[in-house]
């Protein structure tokens, strides 16, 4: 975006330079040499142009070229021309940050009206940026072409500040394609490759505050003391509310460099990535394809797709915790990652098939509706090694976790409950959970974007129900199998075993009381026969944090409408 503002202020600038009459049928161009005109604190330097069917007569055009930086935009709003050729340019910037300088190669702007180019073609160009601090960024593109380029308006946008605050977004650019790419930081250590890129239906109005002030404020700012420039994040905010675009992609991205630890090289990829509908410090979609990274550290990571709708950054400007945002989703995840803490030959390794999760009904920047899953979630538990994590998973013979699951939950306003349901867990050779939960005497204020107001109403939140089942017989009969081998006895005889003291575990806790007893008999019944197991309790009044501060968990278990059984 950088590059192709800058070029969009360099053809306005060029087209200033029309100090020539319109030539009749049959004339040759007229030509201009050795221009050189400072704008602010840039000075461009144009060799050679040569121009066909400009609008004005000469000695109106040498006055608008005569008039330095006074109203750039209006002046280039007067021009017309058929056709003009700029074989070079080059700029200079200087600011307090450092020193830019650019050169472009071939500009070609054809049918200009009032100030806006039907089409402006490059053959390339450089920059080169020397920090202050010491660093050097060089930055090339190559061949590029843009459609329905409004000079004036880009010139506007890049040499005045906006006075309205609510001033509308005007066209900039239809569209434009650039076939490549390369950033060099040799600071950071870091290239930056890219592939074709293409923008449509660039909108933008002028800043409140100009981007290189901004630019330097970000610079200057401490992170670990915001307060110092607070209205820092409010014109962050504007500047990204000032642009639009309708779409935005961008192949074959390359980045490499050296990282910790030791200066090791790591390579990121990303085939393709976009983003539609980009306005108002958001965008419709954010997304990218087949993106792998070899990190320094010797790690893999790698992405099929990831890709996030309807997504707003302005809470986050304006203090809020986390984004709005209404869909997000990624698959074909594969990690390989070192672990260090663990030993030098421990990897943590994983994939996921498919994660989703979708949000709706917002009070403030919280989603008071959700649905979300996950398919196929695998983790290698003996790529990690003995750990105190892993080791009772490999004693149990799990060389591997694979969980699929799925969760949903919604806030009801008219009645001030919240449900969560269903939450389900299949855990491959091991079994299924499912759980649902209504609470009750939740408010509005329980999604306050203020961590004190939000804690405030969870406290007077209430567990109404509670609905758990679990089936399956995987995960209890490797239990059981390794307590037979590690006793030396028989599985039959550990399943006894477990299952009476399971039942005397849980009458203890829970109080002796009818419900605790109906616990502990269904979860021997589950052990001995583990196939299905269902717990249902209800509050008709509700418990909430008071009471489980007030009461004993045995009066509270009691006072419960509950149901315990186990298939036999």
């Amino acid at each position: 975006m950088r590059k192709s503002l800058a070029i969009g202020v360099a053809t306005s600038l060029l087209l200033m330079s029309f100090a020539a009459p319109s030539p009749g049928a049959g004339e040759k161009p007229v030509t201009l040499d050795n221009l050189v005109l400072t704008l602010g604190a840039t000075t461009y330097h144009i060799p050679h142009i040569e121009i066909e069917g400009a609008s004005l007569p000469a000695g109106e055009l040498a006055t608008l070229f005569l008039s330095g930086d006074a109203d750039v935009a209006a002046r280039l709003a007067r021009i017309s021309a058929r056709r003009i050729a700029v074989p070079a340019m080059s700029s200079e910037s200087r600011e307090d940050s450092g020193v830019a300088r650019a050169a472009y190669r071939k500009l070609v702007f054809e049918n200009v009206v009032s100030g806006r180019a039907a089409t402006v073609r490059g053959d390339g160009g450089e920059e080169t940026i020397d920090s202050a601090k010491g660093g050097v960024q060089r930055v090339s593109w190559g061949a590029s072409i843009a459609k329905g380029v409004d000079l004036a308006e880009l010139a506007r946008l890049a040499l005045s500040a906006r006075g309205d605050a609510n001033e509308p977004l005007k066209p900039l650019v239809e569209e434009e394609i650039v076939e490549s790419s390369r950033l060099e930081d040799t600071s950071a250590n870091l290239v930056l490759t890219t592939g074709r890129l293409k923008i449509e239906g660039v909108r933008g109005r002028a800043l409140r505050t100009p981007a290189g002030k901004l630019v330097e404020r970000f610079e200057k700012v401490d992170p670990a003391k915001p307060e110092s420039d607070p209205a820092l994040m409010r014109d962050v905010l504007d500047a990204l509310q000032s642009f639009e675009a309708a779409s935005i992609d961008v192949d074959d991205v390359v980045a490499a460099g050296k990282g910790e630890p030791a200066g090791q090289p790591f390579t990121a990829k990303i085939a393709r990535a976009g983003m539609r509908k980009v306005a108002g410090a958001g965008a419709g979609e954010i997304f990218f394809d087949e993106f792998s990274l070899a990190a320094s550290d010797g790690g893999h990571l790698s992405i099929k797709r990831c890709a996030l709708n309807e997504l707003q950054l302005s809470p986050v400007l304006e203090g809020a915790a986390y984004p709005k945002l209404a869909h997000i989703e990624m698959r074909g995840v594969a990690a390989d990652l070192p672990d260090p803490k663990t030993n030098e030959t421990s990897r943590m390794k994983f994939s996921v098939e498919n994660v989703s999760a979708t949000f709706a009904n917002f009070v403030e920047t919280t989603p008071t509706k959700f649905s979300g899953r996950i398919d196929n979630f695998v983790v290698d538990l003996s790529a990690r090694g003995e750990t105190q994590t892993t080791a009772h998973f490999l004693a149990l013979g799990y060389q591997e976790l694979a969980l699929s699951g799925l969760a949903a939950g919604e806030w009801r306003e008219k009645t001030s409950e919240a449900a969560l349901e269903p939450v389900a867990i299949d855990a491959k050779n091991m079994g299924v959970a499912r759980l649902s939960a209504l609470f009750g005497n939740v408010s509005s204020a329980a999604f306050s974007s203020s961590p004190l107001i939000s804690r405030a109403a969870t406290l007077a939140t209430s567990i109404k129900s509670i609905d758990l089942t679990l089936e399956g017989d995987g995960l209890v009969d490797r239990v059981l199998a390794l307590e037979a081998k590690e006793q030396k006895t028989s599985v039959d005889k550990a399943r006894a075993d477990y299952a009476k003291a399971a039942a005397t575990a849980i009458t203890a806790l829970g109080g002796g009381g009818a419900n605790a007893k109906r616990i502990a008999d269904a979860v021997s019944a589950y052990i001995e026969k583990p196939k299905r197991l269902h717990l249902r309790f209800v509050a008709p009044k509700g418990v909430n944090a008071l009471d489980v501060l007030a009461r004993k968990p045995s009066e509270i278990l009691e006072s419960l409408e509950m149901e315990a059984s186990a298939d036999r």
